[in-house]
């Protein structure tokens, strides 16, 4: 027997062993990007990315906008806006010029009459098809403010809660299981009146928490909201002292 067969003999014998095998675990990247004071995550997936709020400080965009495009560029990217406060939509225009498979995922309602919002809103970006993922959503129905009107959302362990208030965090918590959530991107940047004791409490698998925020001129995230987490040994990652913070979740692939 040459070399070669015994060699080809091998290859298939390992291909068709790991052909029928279980697949690795699944690993998917999310990233919180450090556009200062205001907010945007993306979750970035094999063939799409999910943006949740695409705001941030004047000029933030180019910081991020080669990072963004290497591994958002070609993809499909769904746009979720937690509430229209323009630290958490100022770079859509700049988003939409330079992603072509941009759509709609969702979007608060409260607030859409604003000039700015609806030049936004008139843009030729289309609504997403439906996906099948593990998206909880909660939306607002007590609304006296802008903040109050934030949509929140859950995915894959990661808590999205806007700038919602500790009065709506006692109306929402009970509609989410937090048992798993393992990331909290922190209520209103990490101010005082969000992130309160019951969240945190309802959070018993909670690995750390993220400021998008600047300290150092905002006061965000607030000292009280840092000894809440504190106390439950929950560390805070602030964008202002890492920059972008890219981190793993590792959710179960759906059975065909």
């Amino acid at each position: 027997m040459t070399d070669l067969i015994r060699f080809l003999i091998i290859f298939l014998m390992i291909f068709f062993k790991h052909k029928y095998v279980e697949a690795p675990e699944y690993v998917e990247i999310w990233v919180t990007w450090n556009v200062g004071q205001g907010q945007w995550v993306s979750h970035i997936q094999s063939d799409s990315c999910s943006h949740y709020d695409v705001g941030g400080e004047f000029g933030s965009f180019k910081k991020i906008k080669k990072a963004l495009l290497t591994h958002c560029g070609r993809k499909l990217n769904r746009l979720s806006i937690s509430h229209w406060d323009y630290d958490h939509f100022s770079n859509l225009h700049f988003l939409a010029r330079q992603l072509p498979r941009l759509c709609w995922l969702l979007y608060s309602n409260y607030g859409t009459q604003k000039a700015s919002v609806q030049k936004l809103l008139q843009l030729s970006i289309p609504q997403c098809p439906q996906i099948k993922n593990s998206l909880f959503i909660w939306v607002p129905t007590e609304i006296k403010n802008t903040n109050d009107s934030s949509v929140v959302i859950e995915s894959q362990g990661v808590l999205l809660p806007g700038d919602s208030s500790i009065k709506q965090e006692r109306q929402w918590v009970p509609h989410f299981q937090l048992q798993k959530t393992e990331v909290l991107i922190l209520g209103h940047h990490g101010s005082r009146t969000s992130s309160g004791k019951i969240l945190i409490e309802h959070l018993p698998s909670l690995a750390f928490a993220i400021s998008s925020a600047r300290y150092a001129r905002f006061r965000h995230p607030h000292p009280d909201v840092v000894q809440r987490l504190r106390r439950a040994q929950i560390p805070v990652i602030r964008t202002e002292d890492w920059g972008n913070i890219w981190f793993k979740t590792y959710p179960k692939r759906q059975k065909p």
